[in-house]
């Protein structure tokens, strides 16, 4: 068997099997129950090399549980069955736009969804029913600029602009698993950025249009008041008296004055003109590229003509899709699917009023989401006063209640956001934590289940986490988007059956991408964990250090720093 950093936990499955075939077996009757095969068999008709797009997809999901990290391993290893054809029917199965890989995605979750209802109805007894849909962002990160319609983007962990990927994803929470529904991936085509710096420079040099006039002006009026003083200079060397010397004084002064005003415009407008080609230099660089990249590095980039009908050619289109359009679209997607919530949940990136409408619009679901404190304005109801978040601070901080639950204080309103009834929370965790704003159209929802149902956003953060750790997502380099594309919704898939495998077997989420196959592996996951006994000892640590306990979370969740040094500290082993 061979060993990959991807799959450094294949010990855990000797505990179980000491076969690759026996473990094969067993994902292959998840993916019998979730009629895999039936569901692709309107694409065999676009097969290629002679061989079924369905038998070739369920290989390629297989890859991570017999120890092949890609194709190539899967032939080197020998495990690839005869008559499944060589690496080129991979390849092309993987490359062929024809397949619409969303809709295999949303069938696959809605199968989940009907399976546990008729094969585990009594799992549901007893469950904390907060469903609810998911949104967020996470960096792929790519090495090849040569890759269809890959860019530089910003990475809000590592805090830099790296080459990949924006993967945006639409998650559903059923009150016990989480698990993928939809995604966009986006590139950051800067545009807005290429505005705001366009304004920018625009307002530098109308202040230097209008400084420079300024300067011109006063330079004048000192022109004109040294010629007036050397005419009080002559009427004072005729008549020496006290006002004659007065006036020349006077002049003198005013000489002074203006030439001190004058020095400090002119150092004003030298420091404007530096500001102005710096700006400049970094507009005309945005102009110059395409997605942060030179535009003979997009050049260069893979290209491929697709048929306008196919799902490929969408895909490409959504490329450059803005992030709070796709949310929106996957949001009806998923609703007009069947899906069920009572909830969206977002972080503050994603409030705003378009979002706010299109969830009102649903008629069924309300948002939960946190929202930056800045300078957008809440009319405050009954009163009707608008303002902004600091200023309903300073206003109310004194009457904020206290929660011993969660050892916080906080502000509770009702309010109008652009036209839109919402109840606002602020909050503040520890009397040294700064203050937070979280939103919601559920108008009745109290504090507690408010942080109930916020803290379900995390279960996405969780999932990045896994399947980027061992399902392979965001480690393709295809130069194909469409291999792209496969190559996520297959990682996505993947987490879906292990999903269901360990709610039907043990009726707990999974806990890394092998751990649902032992029956004796100990618990050494923090990232799934962190739902259960783990996140209530955080939040006693929290609670008691007076931290503001969503953020220690989400840092535990993000940062590779803080798994490294909770890995060391034996929190997290890696052989067990």
């Amino acid at each position: 068997m061979q060993h990959d950093k991807n799959t450094k936990k294949i010990e855990q499955i000797a505990k179980v099997s000491k076969k690759e075939e026996e473990i094969a077996n067993t994902i292959m009757q998840v993916v019998d129950k979730f009629a895999v095969v039936e569901h692709l068999k309107k694409f065999d008709v676009a097969k290629r090399s002679g061989k079924l797009i369905s038998i070739l997809t369920i290989s390629l999901i297989l890859l991570p549980f017999i120890g092949a990290s890609n194709i190539s391993s899967l032939f080197k290893s020998g495990l690839n069955k005869a008559g499944e054809g060589k690496q080129n029917a991979y390849y092309d199965a993987k490359n062929n736009e024809k397949i619409n890989w969303r809709l295999f995605l949303l069938v696959i979750a809605k199968r989940f969804t009907f399976l546990l209802n008729v094969d585990n109805e009594s799992l549901t007894e007893g469950i904390k029913k907060i469903r609810a849909f998911i949104f967020d962002d996470s960096s792929l990160e790519k090495t090849g600029k040569l890759i269809e319609g890959v860019g530089y983007i910003y990475d809000h962990v590592k805090h830099l602009n790296i080459l990949g990927y924006k993967l945006l994803l639409c998650g559903y929470y059923d009150g016990k698993s989480f698990i993928p529904l939809d995604f966009y991936i986006l590139n950051e085509n800067r545009s807005a950025q290429i505005k705001r710096k366009e304004n920018k420079l625009n307002k530098k040099e109308w202040k230097l249009r209008t400084l420079t006039a300024e300067i011109k002006a006063l330079s004048y009026r000192i022109k004109t008041t040294k010629k007036e003083k050397r005419q009080a200079q002559q009427v004072f060397s005729k008549k020496s008296n006290k006002t004659n010397k007065e006036k020349l004084e006077v002049k003198k002064r005013s000489i002074t004055r203006l030439q001190s005003q004058l020095k400090t415009k002119l150092k004003a407008k030298k420091t404007l003109n530096a500001q102005i080609l710096a700006i400049s230099t970094d507009y005309n660089k945005l102009k110059s590229r395409h997605c942060g990249l030179l535009k003979k590095d997009y050049k260069k980039q893979h290209k491929k003509q697709r048929s306008r009908d196919t799902a490929g050619y969408r895909r490409k289109q959504e490329l450059n899709e803005n992030k709070i359009d796709a949310t929106i679209k996957m949001l009806k997607r998923v609703v007009k699917k069947g899906f069920v919530a009572d909830y969206v949940i977002t972080d503050s990136w994603f409030f705003c009023k378009k979002i706010l409408d299109a969830v009102v619009e649903t008629g069924r679901l309300h948002l939960v989401s946190m929202a930056k404190i800045g300078t957008a304005k809440y009319e405050i109801l009954p009163d009707g006063k608008e303002f902004n978040a600091h200023q309903i601070i300073a206003l109310y901080e004194r009457k904020a209640h206290y929660s011993r639950k969660y050892k916080s204080y906080y502000i509770s309103l009702q309010a109008n956001y652009k036209g839109v009834r919402v109840k606002i929370f602020l909050v503040k965790f520890g009397s040294h934590a700064k203050w937070r704003m979280l939103i919601t159209t559920d108008l009745k929802m109290s504090f507690t289940r408010l942080i109930e149902v916020y803290q379900i956003r995390w279960t996405i953060e969780v999932f990045f986490k896994e399947c980027k750790q061992f399902l392979f997502l965001g480690k393709s380099q295809a130069q194909n988007l469409d291999g792209q594309i496969a190559d996520i919704t297959l990682s996505l898939v993947r987490y879906i059956f292990l999903s269901y495998y360990k709610r039907i077997h043990y009726g707990m989420t999974i806990g890394g991408i092998f751990k649902e196959l032992s029956q004796t592996a100990t618990k050494e996951n923090l990232l799934t964990e962190i739902s259960y006994y783990f996140m209530e000892l955080l939040k006693i640590f929290a609670d008691n250090a007076g931290i503001d306990f969503i953020a220690f979370y989400e840092d535990i969740l993000r940062d590779p720093k803080i798994n490294e040094i909770i890995s060391k500290i034996g929190l997290k082993t890696e052989n067990t």
